[in-house]
């Protein structure tokens, strides 16, 4: 990051202050991890994904390398969400990401509210190649996976890019079933023309992962396009009500 990004960033800290993305109380030197207010941290501890990478027998996922969640979806977590996607408040954005990188890849917390992270002292971060955000679906889909994957590659050190785009129009996944969520997601995401990913490793961002059908078919057209791995990383995840077998990829789609 250059120095000027730096310097804007610090200013942004200073005109905006940092507030707890669960409550927005304004953040002091107490804030656990810098980033929760005193009050959230007790409910953020105990919504907490533990351990993070989230079991593959319970989830749809295909084409993916593994998968993994800072918190379950409930409570504080899943209205700070839904605030960030739909209630005009997409700036505590930059902090659910950093949640990602504390809780999820074990970086030390900012020297103070309003930093960043320090992924210097994360151990054996996979080396990642690039940091790809699960696309908006549609004009009014939401953004919050791109903002999200932008700090997230900023904090990693990683570079973002969004090579991803939906196919054709789908039926919001919130209202239907396993079953049906494979179906809506099925070929509906491809890579965009010229994308050459070869050998790469991507880290595939979404806000909640619910069943894994979204973030297994955007893994799908990643590795079409190239990516050796991809691991898919989320801010929450939806357990699912019982163990399921791993789905088989789309028939009539191969992987490369």
């Amino acid at each position: 990051m250059s120095r000027a990004a730096r310097a804007a960033e610090r200013l942004a800290g200073w005109l905006w202050p940092r507030r707890c993305p669960l409550c927005g109380a304004l953040l002091g030197p107490e804030a656990a991890d810098r980033l929760l207010c005193p009050r959230c941290a007790p409910a953020a501890a105990a919504l907490a994904q533990t351990p993070p990478r989230l079991p593959e027998g319970a989830y749809a996922f295909y084409a993916l390398s593994g998968a993994a969640a800072a918190f379950r979806y409930e409570g504080p977590v899943r209205r700070a969400i839904l605030r960030c996607k739909g209630r005009g408040e997409p700036w505590y954005a930059r902090e659910l990401a950093d949640l990602i990188a504390v809780r999820v890849y074990g970086a030390a917390p900012a020297p103070r509210p309003g930093g960043r992270p320090q992924p210097e002292t994360i151990a054996g971060l996979p080396a990642y190649h690039l940091v790809v955000p699960v696309p908006p679906r549609g004009r009014g889909g939401s953004r919050l996976p791109v903002r999200l994957a932008r700090r997230l590659g900023r904090v990693l050190g990683v570079p973002a890019a969004s090579p991803l785009r939906t196919t054709r129009p789908m039926r919001p996944q919130k209202t239907l079933d396993r079953a049906a969520r494979l179906e809506n997601t099925r070929g509906a995401y491809v890579c965009r023309p010229g994308t050459d990913l070869s050998g790469m490793r991507v880290l595939l961002v979404d806000d909640v992962i619910t069943t894994g059908a979204t973030v297994s078919a955007c893994a799908l057209a990643l590795l079409q396009a190239g990516a050796v791995s991809v691991f898919a990383v989320s801010v929450a995840a939806d357990p699912p009500p019982s163990p399921q077998p791993r789905p088989a990829p789309p028939a009539q789609e191969k992987l490369p």
